[in-house]
Protein backbone atom coordinates (compact mmCIF):
# COMPACT_ATOMS: atom_id res chain seq x y z
CA UNK A 1 0.00 0.00 0.00
CA UNK A 2 2.83 2.40 0.88
CA UNK A 3 4.64 1.65 -2.37
CA UNK A 4 1.47 2.22 -4.38
CA UNK A 5 0.79 5.50 -2.57
CA UNK A 6 4.33 6.68 -3.33
CA UNK A 7 3.88 5.64 -6.95
CA UNK A 8 0.67 7.65 -7.27
CA UNK A 9 2.20 10.66 -5.54
CA UNK A 10 5.16 10.68 -7.94
CA UNK A 11 2.83 10.22 -10.89
CA UNK A 12 0.72 13.13 -9.69
CA UNK A 13 3.73 15.46 -9.58
CA UNK A 14 5.13 14.17 -12.85
CA UNK A 15 1.98 14.52 -14.92
CA UNK A 16 0.10 17.52 -13.46
CA UNK A 17 2.14 20.32 -15.00
CA UNK A 18 2.63 18.37 -18.21
CA UNK A 19 -1.11 17.83 -18.68
CA UNK A 20 -1.89 21.48 -18.07
CA UNK A 21 0.74 22.52 -20.61
CA UNK A 22 -0.48 20.02 -23.21
CA UNK A 23 -4.09 21.07 -22.80
CA UNK A 24 -3.25 24.76 -23.16
CA UNK A 25 -1.06 23.99 -26.19
CA UNK A 26 -3.81 21.97 -27.83
CA UNK A 27 -6.41 24.65 -27.20
CA UNK A 28 -4.16 27.37 -28.61
CA UNK A 29 -3.56 25.32 -31.76
CA UNK A 30 -7.28 24.70 -32.17
CA UNK A 31 -8.14 28.32 -31.47
CA UNK A 32 -5.55 29.63 -33.91
CA UNK A 33 -6.24 27.20 -36.74
CA UNK A 34 -9.94 26.42 -36.88
CA UNK A 35 -11.94 29.39 -35.63
CA UNK A 36 -12.82 32.58 -37.35
CA UNK A 37 -16.01 33.57 -35.54
CA UNK A 38 -15.41 35.97 -32.67
CA UNK A 39 -17.94 34.29 -30.40
CA UNK A 40 -16.40 30.83 -30.77
CA UNK A 41 -12.92 32.22 -30.35
CA UNK A 42 -14.06 34.06 -27.27
CA UNK A 43 -15.41 30.84 -25.78
CA UNK A 44 -12.10 29.08 -26.37
CA UNK A 45 -9.88 31.86 -25.07
CA UNK A 46 -12.06 32.27 -21.99
CA UNK A 47 -11.83 28.52 -21.43
CA UNK A 48 -8.03 28.72 -21.53
CA UNK A 49 -8.03 31.53 -18.98
CA UNK A 50 -9.98 29.36 -16.52
CA UNK A 51 -7.85 26.20 -16.69
CA UNK A 52 -5.93 26.91 -13.48
CA UNK A 53 -9.14 27.37 -11.48
CA UNK A 54 -11.46 24.88 -13.21
CA UNK A 55 -9.38 21.95 -14.50
CA UNK A 56 -8.73 20.27 -11.10
CA UNK A 57 -6.53 17.59 -12.72
CA UNK A 58 -5.62 14.80 -10.32
CA UNK A 59 -4.19 11.27 -10.31
CA UNK A 60 -6.85 9.18 -8.59
CA UNK A 61 -5.90 5.55 -9.12
CA UNK A 62 -4.82 2.96 -11.65
CA UNK A 63 -6.23 0.73 -14.37
CA UNK A 64 -5.22 -2.85 -15.10
CA UNK A 65 -4.91 -4.28 -18.63
CA UNK A 66 -4.12 -7.70 -20.09
CA UNK A 67 -1.65 -7.35 -22.94
CA UNK A 68 -0.90 -10.37 -25.08
CA UNK A 69 1.55 -10.88 -27.94
CA UNK A 70 3.46 -13.77 -29.49
CA UNK A 71 5.68 -14.08 -26.43
CA UNK A 72 2.79 -14.41 -23.98
CA UNK A 73 0.49 -12.28 -21.82
CA UNK A 74 1.22 -9.83 -19.06
CA UNK A 75 -0.66 -7.38 -16.86
CA UNK A 76 -0.01 -3.71 -17.56
CA UNK A 77 -0.91 -0.75 -15.35
CA UNK A 78 -1.89 2.73 -16.46
CA UNK A 79 -2.52 5.82 -14.36
CA UNK A 80 -6.16 6.78 -13.81
CA UNK A 81 -6.85 10.51 -13.70
CA UNK A 82 -9.77 12.79 -13.03
CA UNK A 83 -10.39 16.35 -14.11
CA UNK A 84 -13.10 18.79 -15.06
CA UNK A 85 -13.51 19.70 -18.70
CA UNK A 86 -15.92 22.00 -20.52
CA UNK A 87 -18.22 19.77 -22.55
CA UNK A 88 -21.16 22.09 -23.20
CA UNK A 89 -22.05 25.72 -23.91
CA UNK A 90 -25.42 27.06 -22.78
CA UNK A 91 -26.86 30.18 -24.41
CA UNK A 92 -29.78 32.06 -22.85
CA UNK A 93 -31.65 34.83 -24.70
CA UNK A 94 -35.13 36.42 -24.85
CA UNK A 95 -35.58 35.89 -28.62
CA UNK A 96 -33.64 34.48 -31.54
CA UNK A 97 -32.44 37.92 -32.69
CA UNK A 98 -30.59 38.29 -29.37
CA UNK A 99 -28.81 34.92 -29.51
CA UNK A 100 -25.28 35.57 -28.14
CA UNK A 101 -23.41 32.89 -30.16
CA UNK A 102 -23.59 33.94 -33.79
CA UNK A 103 -22.39 30.63 -35.26
CA UNK A 104 -25.05 28.55 -33.57
CA UNK A 105 -27.67 31.27 -34.00
CA UNK A 106 -27.97 30.45 -37.72
CA UNK A 107 -28.53 26.76 -36.97
CA UNK A 108 -31.09 27.46 -34.25
CA UNK A 109 -32.98 29.93 -36.41
CA UNK A 110 -33.06 27.58 -39.41
CA UNK A 111 -34.20 24.61 -37.30
CA UNK A 112 -36.95 26.66 -35.70
CA UNK A 113 -38.27 27.94 -39.03
CA UNK A 114 -38.41 24.39 -40.41
CA UNK A 115 -40.20 23.12 -37.32
CA UNK A 116 -42.65 26.03 -37.25
CA UNK A 117 -43.59 25.60 -40.90
CA UNK A 118 -45.08 22.18 -40.11
CA UNK A 119 -47.35 23.48 -37.34
CA UNK A 120 -50.98 24.48 -37.59
CA UNK A 121 -51.83 28.19 -37.73
CA UNK A 122 -53.44 28.07 -34.27
CA UNK A 123 -50.22 26.70 -32.77
CA UNK A 124 -48.15 29.33 -34.58
CA UNK A 125 -50.29 32.10 -33.09
CA UNK A 126 -49.96 30.51 -29.63
CA UNK A 127 -46.17 30.43 -30.04
CA UNK A 128 -46.03 34.09 -31.02
CA UNK A 129 -48.04 35.03 -27.94
CA UNK A 130 -46.10 32.90 -25.49
CA UNK A 131 -42.48 33.69 -26.22
CA UNK A 132 -41.81 37.29 -25.24
CA UNK A 133 -40.27 38.75 -22.11
CA UNK A 134 -43.04 40.55 -20.16
CA UNK A 135 -40.44 42.31 -17.99
CA UNK A 136 -39.57 44.62 -20.90
CA UNK A 137 -43.20 45.58 -21.44
CA UNK A 138 -44.14 48.85 -19.74
CA UNK A 139 -47.72 47.56 -19.38
CA UNK A 140 -46.71 44.30 -17.70
CA UNK A 141 -48.31 43.55 -14.33
CA UNK A 142 -44.96 42.54 -12.85
CA UNK A 143 -41.46 43.36 -13.97
CA UNK A 144 -40.09 40.29 -12.19
CA UNK A 145 -41.68 37.73 -14.52
CA UNK A 146 -39.23 36.96 -17.33
CA UNK A 147 -39.05 34.64 -20.30
CA UNK A 148 -35.93 33.16 -21.89
CA UNK A 149 -35.10 30.74 -24.65
CA UNK A 150 -32.09 28.48 -24.09
CA UNK A 151 -29.99 25.95 -25.95
CA UNK A 152 -27.11 23.63 -25.14
CA UNK A 153 -24.41 22.81 -27.70
CA UNK A 154 -21.26 20.75 -27.46
CA UNK A 155 -18.29 22.85 -26.40
CA UNK A 156 -16.11 23.90 -29.38
CA UNK A 157 -13.01 22.48 -27.67
CA UNK A 158 -12.24 19.24 -29.50
CA UNK A 159 -10.75 16.07 -28.08
CA UNK A 160 -7.01 16.58 -28.24
CA UNK A 161 -5.10 13.96 -30.20
CA UNK A 162 -1.32 14.06 -29.88
CA UNK A 163 1.34 12.27 -27.80
CA UNK A 164 0.75 12.89 -24.11
CA UNK A 165 -2.94 13.65 -24.49
CA UNK A 166 -3.90 10.20 -23.14
CA UNK A 167 -4.23 11.77 -19.71
CA UNK A 168 -6.85 14.25 -20.87
CA UNK A 169 -10.29 12.62 -20.91
CA UNK A 170 -12.41 12.77 -24.04
CA UNK A 171 -15.80 14.43 -23.93
CA UNK A 172 -19.17 12.74 -24.40
CA UNK A 173 -20.29 15.72 -26.49
CA UNK A 174 -19.22 16.71 -30.00
CA UNK A 175 -18.14 20.27 -30.79
CA UNK A 176 -20.94 22.54 -31.96
CA UNK A 177 -23.52 19.73 -31.92
CA UNK A 178 -26.95 20.73 -30.59
CA UNK A 179 -28.19 18.66 -27.66
CA UNK A 180 -31.06 20.87 -26.58
CA UNK A 181 -32.86 23.77 -28.26
CA UNK A 182 -35.83 25.21 -26.40
CA UNK A 183 -37.31 26.52 -29.67
CA UNK A 184 -37.72 22.88 -30.77
CA UNK A 185 -39.03 21.84 -27.35
CA UNK A 186 -41.45 24.74 -27.54
CA UNK A 187 -44.63 23.14 -26.18
CA UNK A 188 -42.97 22.07 -22.90
CA UNK A 189 -40.56 25.03 -22.62
CA UNK A 190 -43.30 27.65 -23.12
CA UNK A 191 -45.95 25.90 -21.07
CA UNK A 192 -45.07 25.32 -17.37
CA UNK A 193 -48.13 23.10 -16.98
CA UNK A 194 -46.41 20.28 -18.88
CA UNK A 195 -44.30 19.58 -15.78
CA UNK A 196 -46.55 21.41 -13.35
CA UNK A 197 -47.86 18.26 -11.68
CA UNK A 198 -44.47 16.74 -10.93
CA UNK A 199 -43.53 16.49 -7.25
CA UNK A 200 -40.57 18.81 -7.70
CA UNK A 201 -42.90 21.47 -9.13
CA UNK A 202 -45.51 21.21 -6.40
CA UNK A 203 -43.25 20.95 -3.33
CA UNK A 204 -41.61 24.18 -2.09
CA UNK A 205 -37.91 23.84 -1.39
CA UNK A 206 -37.41 20.84 -3.69
CA UNK A 207 -34.93 21.34 -6.53
CA UNK A 208 -34.30 24.98 -5.61
CA UNK A 209 -31.21 26.81 -6.84
CA UNK A 210 -29.75 28.20 -3.60
CA UNK A 211 -30.72 27.54 0.01
CA UNK A 212 -34.49 27.67 0.35
CA UNK A 213 -36.19 29.54 2.00
CA UNK A 214 -33.42 31.94 3.08
CA UNK A 215 -31.88 32.37 -0.34
CA UNK A 216 -33.22 31.07 -3.62
CA UNK A 217 -32.68 32.12 -7.21
CA UNK A 218 -35.56 30.03 -8.48
CA UNK A 219 -36.62 26.42 -8.86
CA UNK A 220 -35.43 23.99 -11.49
CA UNK A 221 -38.98 22.67 -11.96
CA UNK A 222 -41.08 23.24 -13.90
CA UNK A 223 -38.37 23.36 -16.56
CA UNK A 224 -39.81 26.14 -18.68
CA UNK A 225 -38.65 29.53 -19.91
CA UNK A 226 -40.85 31.45 -17.46
CA UNK A 227 -38.97 32.66 -14.37
CA UNK A 228 -39.95 35.04 -11.59
CA UNK A 229 -36.76 36.81 -10.58
CA UNK A 230 -35.91 40.49 -10.15
CA UNK A 231 -32.31 40.10 -11.35
CA UNK A 232 -32.01 39.39 -15.11
CA UNK A 233 -28.64 37.55 -14.78
CA UNK A 234 -30.05 35.34 -12.03
CA UNK A 235 -33.14 34.62 -14.11
CA UNK A 236 -30.91 33.71 -17.05
CA UNK A 237 -28.86 31.43 -14.78
CA UNK A 238 -32.04 29.61 -13.72
CA UNK A 239 -32.97 29.18 -17.40
CA UNK A 240 -29.47 27.82 -18.11
CA UNK A 241 -29.75 25.34 -15.22
CA UNK A 242 -33.14 24.17 -16.48
CA UNK A 243 -31.95 23.74 -20.07
CA UNK A 244 -28.89 21.76 -18.94
CA UNK A 245 -31.09 19.64 -16.69
CA UNK A 246 -33.33 18.74 -19.63
CA UNK A 247 -30.37 18.05 -21.94
CA UNK A 248 -28.44 15.91 -19.44
CA UNK A 249 -31.09 14.35 -17.19
CA UNK A 250 -33.90 14.16 -19.75
CA UNK A 251 -37.54 13.63 -18.86
CA UNK A 252 -40.85 12.55 -20.39
CA UNK A 253 -42.27 14.69 -23.20
CA UNK A 254 -38.99 16.57 -23.63
CA UNK A 255 -37.20 16.91 -26.98
CA UNK A 256 -33.42 16.55 -26.76
CA UNK A 257 -30.48 14.71 -28.27
CA UNK A 258 -28.80 12.24 -25.95
CA UNK A 259 -25.13 12.75 -25.21
CA UNK A 260 -22.57 10.03 -25.75
CA UNK A 261 -21.77 7.38 -23.18
CA UNK A 262 -18.59 6.17 -21.54
CA UNK A 263 -16.41 3.20 -22.38
CA UNK A 264 -14.21 0.77 -20.44
CA UNK A 265 -11.53 3.40 -19.75
CA UNK A 266 -13.71 6.53 -19.66
CA UNK A 267 -16.08 7.41 -16.83
CA UNK A 268 -18.03 10.56 -17.76
CA UNK A 269 -20.59 12.29 -15.55
CA UNK A 270 -24.08 10.98 -16.15
CA UNK A 271 -26.33 13.16 -14.01
CA UNK A 272 -26.44 16.82 -13.07
CA UNK A 273 -27.75 18.41 -9.90
CA UNK A 274 -28.12 22.05 -8.91
CA UNK A 275 -26.00 23.35 -5.99
CA UNK A 276 -23.66 20.37 -6.42
CA UNK A 277 -20.23 21.22 -7.81
CA UNK A 278 -19.36 17.52 -7.90
CA UNK A 279 -21.72 17.12 -10.87
CA UNK A 280 -21.12 20.36 -12.79
CA UNK A 281 -19.80 23.92 -12.53
CA UNK A 282 -20.51 27.05 -14.56
CA UNK A 283 -18.16 29.59 -16.12
CA UNK A 284 -19.71 32.77 -17.50
CA UNK A 285 -18.39 33.72 -20.94
CA UNK A 286 -20.77 36.52 -21.87
CA UNK A 287 -21.42 39.33 -21.03
CA UNK A 288 -18.65 38.97 -18.41
CA UNK A 289 -15.60 36.76 -18.99
CA UNK A 290 -15.02 34.88 -15.76
CA UNK A 291 -11.81 32.97 -14.99
CA UNK A 292 -13.28 30.62 -12.42
CA UNK A 293 -16.04 28.02 -12.15
CA UNK A 294 -18.82 27.81 -9.59
CA UNK A 295 -22.36 26.62 -9.01
CA UNK A 296 -25.39 28.87 -9.20
CA UNK A 297 -27.21 29.82 -6.03
CA UNK A 298 -24.63 31.65 -3.93
CA UNK A 299 -26.09 33.89 -1.23
CA UNK A 300 -25.65 37.65 -1.60
CA UNK A 301 -28.05 38.69 1.16
CA UNK A 302 -25.26 40.13 3.31
CA UNK A 303 -23.32 41.66 0.44
CA UNK A 304 -23.49 45.23 -0.79
CA UNK A 305 -24.06 44.18 -4.41
CA UNK A 306 -26.29 41.59 -6.02
CA UNK A 307 -24.68 38.56 -7.74
CA UNK A 308 -25.94 39.93 -11.02
CA UNK A 309 -24.42 43.36 -10.47
CA UNK A 310 -22.19 44.25 -13.42
CA UNK A 311 -23.47 41.26 -15.42
CA UNK A 312 -26.62 42.73 -16.95
CA UNK A 313 -26.54 42.61 -20.74
CA UNK A 314 -28.32 45.30 -22.75
CA UNK A 315 -29.92 42.63 -24.97
CA UNK A 316 -30.54 40.34 -21.98
CA UNK A 317 -28.39 37.60 -23.55
CA UNK A 318 -26.04 35.34 -21.60
CA UNK A 319 -23.64 32.48 -22.29
CA UNK A 320 -21.91 29.96 -20.02
CA UNK A 321 -19.46 27.09 -20.42
CA UNK A 322 -20.47 24.03 -18.44
CA UNK A 323 -17.57 22.11 -16.84
CA UNK A 324 -18.20 18.54 -15.69
CA UNK A 325 -15.95 15.95 -13.98
CA UNK A 326 -14.46 13.10 -16.03
CA UNK A 327 -12.31 10.10 -15.12
CA UNK A 328 -10.20 8.09 -17.55
CA UNK A 329 -7.02 6.09 -18.08
CA UNK A 330 -5.03 5.33 -21.24
CA UNK A 331 -5.31 1.93 -22.87
CA UNK A 332 -2.32 -0.32 -22.20
CA UNK A 333 -3.58 -3.70 -23.44
CA UNK A 334 -6.28 -5.57 -25.31
CA UNK A 335 -8.44 -6.49 -22.32
CA UNK A 336 -9.54 -4.17 -19.51
CA UNK A 337 -9.30 -6.00 -16.19
CA UNK A 338 -10.59 -3.27 -13.89
CA UNK A 339 -9.57 -0.14 -12.05
CA UNK A 340 -8.87 0.94 -8.49
CA UNK A 341 -9.55 4.43 -7.17
CA UNK A 342 -7.20 5.37 -4.35
CA UNK A 343 -8.54 8.93 -4.21
CA UNK A 344 -12.18 9.80 -4.71
CA UNK A 345 -13.08 12.25 -7.45
CA UNK A 346 -14.24 14.92 -7.59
Amino acid sequence: MLIRAQYLFLAQRRFANTMRTLLIFGLILFCACTTADIRTQKILTTTISALDKCLKWKVIGECFWLKCDLSGCSVRISVKVGHYRPDSVVSVYPNIDSHPWSETKLLVESAFEVAKSSLADEVKRWIEGNGTDPAIDSLARTRNLRYFEADLFGHPMTDIEFPGADYICNSVTRPMKPYYISLLDLLAWRNPNVEGLRTASLTPGVREIGNWPVNTWGSVFPRSGWITQASPPKAAAVAAQRAADVAINGGPLRIRTRMGSGRVNLWPPYRMRENNGATAKWQMVYPVEEKNCSVFGSSDLLKLTDWGGGKVDTKNSYLWSLWRPYKCCPRRGQVFLGSDDVHGYP
